[in-house]
């Protein structure tokens, strides 16, 4: 009887020790198949830069950087200025609702003072490249906001006392391309950056910022005083 009972513990010992390695497979198992999911969603060693855009250069993809020499197809090289201040850019830049033609836009912007009083040389500038898979994007933000992502459209935009314009100007805004993307042009490119150079990395994506003014409402006329 003794020899039994001690057999029978034993062997409820076995199959608690297998039932701990089963679980422990399977725990080990489904945190295999968690990590790649959070690795999609997060994104490791991204960088951004913003500022004024000084020079574009169509690059052959032979020449473009991560690339071979079976295409001939063409991306675009942006050289970035970091040092042109968003609030200096905006403030002669601004406008109730940006209309202009893209290239307008530029002309514009490469004669603020912001773009033209900063010094730009190789070590203070960001070089960026524009591929097929690069994301272009228009938002609108107020030049005094220098830190929000900004906004989809101009009615969006709010004032520095947080409310948005009732005032709803007619026509369409711009949306710019990346064949818009022209020097005098405020960007901010976000990239993750694949050597120790940091020139040339290809950028996730680049959106073209625009200074919206927020109009004051105008009152409601009430009865004249007597």
């Amino acid at each position: 009887m003794r020899h039994d009972f001690v057999a029978r513990i034993k062997t409820v010992m076995a199959l608690g020790s297998a039932l701990l390695v089963v679980g422990s497979g399977l725990g080990l198992a489904q945190q295999g198949k968690d990590a790649p999911a959070s690795s999609k969603t997060d994104s490791p060693n991204k960088e951004i830069v913003s500022g004024v855009i000084l020079k574009v250069e169509k690059v052959a993809k032979s020449d473009a950087k991560g690339e071979g020499k079976k295409s001939g197809a063409s991306r675009m090289r942006l050289t970035i200025n970091p040092n042109a201040v968003w609030r200096d850019w905006a403030r002669d830049q601004a406008q109730i609702r940006d209309e202009g033609s893209p290239k307008k836009d530029a002309a514009k912007g490469a004669k603020s003072i912001a773009t033209t009083g900063q010094p730009a040389d190789e070590d203070n500038v960001a070089v960026i490249e524009v591929a097929d898979s690069t994301r272009v994007e228009t938002r609108f933000r107020s030049p005094t906001d220098e830190t929000s992502k900004g906004e989809t459209s101009p009615e969006k935009v709010k004032s520095d006392e947080g409310t948005a314009s009732k005032v709803r100007p007619k026509g369409k805004p711009v949306e710019f391309r990346a064949e818009d993307l022209l020097p005098g042009l405020f960007v901010e490119a976000e990239f993750r950056p694949s050597g120790t150079t940091k020139k040339g990395d290809v950028a996730t994506t680049v959106t073209v910022i625009r200074p919206i003014n927020v109009p004051e409402t105008v009152p409601a006329t009430g009865p004249s005083p007597k």
